[in-house]
């Protein structure tokens, strides 16, 4: 028998579940948008692979506009204004550096009357760049901080597939005994393995090695188990993948990241890094031109590998001084065309040093806008936008991606790119500053007054 407080109490006859199985942020909804991101991200990533790469050059990374096609279509059916007013400053601070790269360029173009071809070949790097930022920021759109884990889970299973799909050329028994020697070695690959150095991925790995060291989230057990699993994986891939150069890169920034992490600095300190970078830079540049670095690295014993050939041919190209101008984004890639087709180099392959690279491009005022944008402006955003922790975190992934910039060609790669950007954003989310409160404030005395004149009334 009911009691009579039942009887009293007015039944809720509200529909508990929405009518559609697609309501915003249901359950279905966010397992579909998932698969669909890692299974654009894993194909595109697939493009990296030797054999896919060789035959049809970077086109699989425009797979990668899935994500970003699915971003737009949450955002039409799903408007939503907070995440909207999360994400458009981050997105206009990284487009402004391929804006910068364009408008630039174009000014270097209209100057010296570049060619065709070389304008082609410019926009062509430059739309690859905004997929990446773009896929970066539709990402951490649709999932917020969980970007990085889907980052990394899509990165692990091109890895894998990739490693998988090389087998059969080898056979199973070489292809082990290649990894091992390698492995063993220290970076002494041949057949297998050295189809395994899958250059942009394997310095992602590098990145995410650095994150779930030092800063993923491992408050909880299961936080801790996710970091501890992740951090495996991806320290596994960036040793198959075996660039010597990067692991110490990364070393030194975990033990970097590891001593800051808990210490409270000026605000100025990190911009002023920054600064520091960019002045290191022009002295760099300085002695690449000179012939004092690779002096330098010989003297040691250091296998430059060709670099200092390739850099001493440059010289005639490039002046260091504040009025040189440059000569167009991708010019390098002429460059290294006519070289090749003379016969003065075996591989087209191009300085194996972006800050040179930049340089010779883009000339003195562009290569201050390039590296003021990323070493500047960018952590002063960070500070702003999130806290000292943020700022931290992208100076570390830029600083060990800096160290690559020396002697490779990873400024410009497609998956460094994106992950230099998804990684910061999706951090940020939870640390973010949030905005300040309101406060009504009177533009004049008369205003005041008749604000004071409506409450006597209203009293």
């Amino acid at each position: 028998m009911r009691t009579l407080d039942q009887i009293l109490t007015k039944k809720d006859y509200s529909r508990k579940t929405p009518a559609s199985l697609f309501y915003k942020d249901s359950p279905l909804w966010q397992r579909l948008l998932t698969i669909g991101c890692v299974v654009f991200l894993s194909c595109a990533g697939l493009g990296e692979w030797k054999p896919i790469n060789s035959a049809v050059g970077g086109l699989p990374k425009a797979v990668a506009l899935g994500v970003i096609g699915l971003a737009v279509l949450y955002a039409l059916f799903y408007p939503d204004e907070k995440r909207f007013r999360e994400i458009w400053k981050p997105t206009l601070l990284y487009m402004s550096l391929m804006v910068a790269l364009f408008f630039w360029s174009i000014v270097i173009w209209i100057e010296s009357f570049a060619a065709v071809s070389s304008m082609i070949r410019s926009c062509s790097k430059l739309l690859f760049q905004s997929i990446a930022i773009l896929t970066a920021v539709a990402l951490v759109y649709l999932f917020r901080e969980k970007a990085i884990e889907l980052f990394t889970i899509s990165i692990c299973i091109t890895n894998t597939a990739i490693m998988l799909m090389s087998v059969p050329g080898y056979g199973v028994a070489a292809s082990l005994q290649s990894l091992i020697t390698c492995l063993v070695t220290f970076g002494d690959a041949d057949g297998y393995a050295l189809q395994l150095e899958i250059h942009d991925l394997t310095f992602v790995f590098g990145q995410m090695v650095l994150y779930y060291t030092v800063f993923a989230p491992h408050d909880t057990q299961q936080e801790k188990r996710k970091r501890r699993r992740y951090l495996l994986a991806c320290c596994w891939f960036f040793l198959v993948g075996m660039k010597r150069s990067a692991i110490p890169a990364v070393l030194l920034f975990v033990l970097i990241a590891l001593f800051f992490r808990k210490r409270k600095v000026p605000s100025w300190v990190y911009p002023t890094v920054g600064g520091c970078c960019i002045l290191f830079f022009l002295a760099f540049l300085y002695g690449v031109r000179n012939g004092i670095i690779s002096r330098l690295l010989n003297s040691v014993g250091v296998d430059m590998m060709g670099r200092d050939y390739l850099w001493s041919m440059a010289n005639p190209y490039y002046e260091l001084s504040i009025t040189y101008f440059g000569h167009g984004f991708e010019y390098v890639d002429t460059i290294i065309s006519q070289w090749y087709d003379a016969g003065l180099i075996n591989q087209p392959f191009p300085f194996h040093n972006d800050i040179l690279k930049v340089f010779v491009e883009m000339g003195f005022p562009g290569f201050l806008l390039w590296s003021g944008i990323q070493y500047i402006l960018t952590p002063l955003f960070w500070q702003h936008y999130a806290d000292q922790q943020t700022t931290l975190l992208y100076l570390c992934e830029l600083g060990y991606m800096t160290v690559t910039y020396l002697t490779d060609n990873t400024a410009f790669y497609f998956w460094s790119t994106m992950a230099l950007r998804l990684v910061t954003l999706a951090y940020a989310m939870e640390r973010k500053k949030p905005p300040k409160p309101k406060v009504w404030m009177p533009d004049s005395r008369q205003e005041m007054r008749d604000r004071i004149h409506i409450l006597m009334q209203e009293g």
